[in-house]
């Protein structure tokens, strides 16, 4: 007797061939296969357009700040407040590092996809959610010291705006008085788009971390 071919196996009636026992290995091969590669090249694809989106995102933000940061450095040349510039610059920092993971996003798409045909070589899944985890962790410590730096830079004016109200407008400035310069103002543009930048690293990290631990 000829052996019979699982009914989910195709059968290719048009060959004129008897189907034998490797074609059945073959397709139970195929039959386990197509679904992890399928779901691997999905994976690769949505790795893909979200880290492209968050990388294009917190580049642009963040060289934003980082422009407006040292051009007001250089134009002012006075700070009256170092605290604050050192956070807004931290925050910054930590936003190119965290540009620089998005693009680890967009390599790991490319890794992915080479091993969709071959899931025995692709990334493990720890390694992925450790990849994910760190990038939300340098999201959250950037903004973290963008907003402590924001909220600085905020209070400091509010103190520079009572004190300068205070004083007579005819009378020449007094002891101690501390106007409002441009650099406070553009701390709190840097800041911002600071903050800007880690938000969209963070929200898009978040959603490639759930995709992958539901897939």
């Amino acid at each position: 007797d000829e052996p019979s071919l699982p009914s989910s196996c195709p059968v290719d009636a048009g060959s004129g061939k008897d189907p034998s026992c490797p074609a059945i290995v073959n397709c139970a091969q195929i039959s386990t296969t197509t679904p992890v590669t399928k779901r691997l090249e999905q994976t690769a694809a949505y790795f893909k357009r979200l880290g492209a989106l968050s990388f294009w995102g917190q580049l642009v933000c963040t060289t934003v700040a980082a422009v407006i940061l040292a051009f007001s450095i250089v134009v002012t040349g006075a700070v009256t407040a170092p605290a604050t510039l050192y956070l807004t610059a931290a925050g910054i920092a930590a936003a190119f590092l965290s540009v620089f993971w998005s693009f680890g996003y967009m390599r790991l798409a490319q890794r992915l996809r080479a091993t969709a045909h071959d899931p025995a070589k692709a990334p493990p899944r720890a390694q992925v959610v450790k990849n994910l985890r760190n990038g939300v962790l340098i999201n959250i410590l950037g903004m973290g010291a963008a907003l402590l730096g924001m909220q600085a830079t905020v209070g400091l004016l509010v103190a520079k705006a009572l004190t300068s109200s205070a004083a007579p407008f005819l009378q020449g400035p007094t002891a101690g008085y501390s106007p409002v310069l441009a650099l406070d103002v553009f701390l709190v543009q840097a800041s911002s788009n600071t903050v800007l930048s880690h938000f969209l690293g963070l929200v898009f990290s978040l959603e490639l971390l759930r995709s992958v631990s539901l897939s």
